[in-house]
């Protein structure tokens, strides 16, 4: 791995402090704030992925004629100003809403960018899938540091500080990211009409929807899994310590994942299934088997998230839709991801088993989203030159 790599890498990690750290500040709101509601959240969360999800539509086509670390540069510097901004105004619900939504717009703006400026650092088609892999981890690592220094803010300061310090990171890498960039040349390889002609395939679209389901329980699990152990009486510090050893997990799997000798299309597969196992038993368990099962869970989960958000997009190379495929895919994917901000809120206060209910849910989407990477693996991939070919 070459020094642009890592300066990829390390930025894309550290956007996730605006992304990642409302779910620790959440619960202290609630707390803090009377009038504000599990809904309020809910919709505050819903709001930031589907602006979220919009922006990556709109910058995987719009960044494909840019030199993408001026665009990461550009998005990072901005989300951090609104992160900071926050601090001053979260409290009340409509600024906290509005400024998570324009959050999101910014927020979407570095990942499109992220992979197609590490596709073009590397040469055959195994270094471009191995670097693909071990990018995945950045954002792994971005949710376990976030977590944890967001907590110890959040509960040595107060909430404020939760926004203060993510946004302070967020403007400093940006900035660095913009001065340390290559001089290397990106042009644009074909008009816009041809760039979307290409981008709205068969499984470009499926792998979108499998990331649809993943990311439904991905982000469930990002959002609410902090607020879930707050109100079964843990501290928000305790909450802290206890949850980033989940993208912990999730990093371990992933680098495993990309040893397996079998092709990622069906470690994916395999891997989807045995996390929607995690998860049906989760609700049945309590005390230290819950963390196993929820490290289980995001062991299983990583390896085929990186394979739908980097790998696929990395094989459209010839085609030079990179952050095309990259945006459709997970624009697709913060689709699901706005649902379930509305979704959990619902099973938890409308339905007899409340979270009981949360956890199997995740697990009959899991199952799906394993249906689907296989269907687009048959479907396709199993007959494509570029997946075949062996390096």
């Amino acid at each position: 791995m070459n020094k642009q790599f890592w300066n990829l890498w390390t930025s894309y990690a550290l956007t996730y402090f605006g992304k990642i750290n409302l779910s620790i500040i959440i619960p202290v709101l609630l707390v803090t704030y009377k009038d504000l509601s599990l809904y309020n959240v809910g919709l505050v969360s819903s709001g930031f992925m589907l602006v979220y999800a919009i922006g990556q539509f709109l910058h995987g086509q719009i960044s494909e004629r840019f030199n993408p670390y001026v665009y990461i540069s550009v998005g990072m510097i901005f989300s951090g100003i609104v992160t900071f901004v926050l601090g001053f105004t979260a409290g009340f619900f409509l600024f906290l809403l509005i400024l998570e939504c324009i959050d999101g717009f910014f927020q979407s703006m570095p990942w499109s960018s992220i992979v197609r400026a590490n596709v073009h650092l590397w040469k055959t088609k195994e270094e471009r899938e191995k670097s693909a892999t071990v990018m995945g981890c950045s954002y792994q690592f971005g949710t376990s540091i976030t977590w944890l220094i967001s907590a110890f803010a959040v509960g040595t300061w107060g909430w404020e500080y939760g926004f203060y310090v993510s946004g302070v990171i967020i403007i400093g890498r940006g900035v660095l990211l913009y001065f340390t960039k290559p001089k290397t040349e990106f042009k644009p390889q074909q008009n816009v009409k041809k760039q979307v002609k290409k981008t709205i395939s068969f499984p470009i679209i499926f792998s979108g929807l499998g990331l649809m389901f993943l990311n439904m329980v991905r982000y469930g699990v990002l959002t609410w899994i902090p607020l879930y152990f707050f109100i079964s009486g843990d501290p928000i510090i305790k909450v802290g310590l206890k949850i980033f050893l989940i993208p912990i997990a999730g990093i371990i799997g992933t680098l495993l994942y990309l040893k397996y000798p079998w092709k990622k299309d069906y470690t994916s597969i395999a891997s989807l299934a045995l996390m929607g196992v995690t998860w049906f038993l989760f609700p049945y368990t309590e005390g230290i088997t819950v963390i196993i099962l929820l490290l289980a869970g995001s062991f299983f989960l990583y390896g085929p998230h990186v394979f739908l958000v980097t790998t696929i997009p990395s094989r459209f190379i010839d085609d030079h839709v990179v952050a095309c495929s990259t945006g459709f895919i997970d624009g697709m994917g913060y689709i699901g991801t706005v649902s379930i901000g509305l979704i959990v809120p619902y099973l938890v206060l409308e339905t007899k088993g409340a979270w009981s209910n949360v956890f199997l849910f995740w697990a009959v989407l899991s199952f799906v989203a394993a249906g689907i990477v296989a269907i687009t693996y048959f479907g396709h991939f199993r007959n494509n030159k570029y997946v075949q070919l062996k390096e």
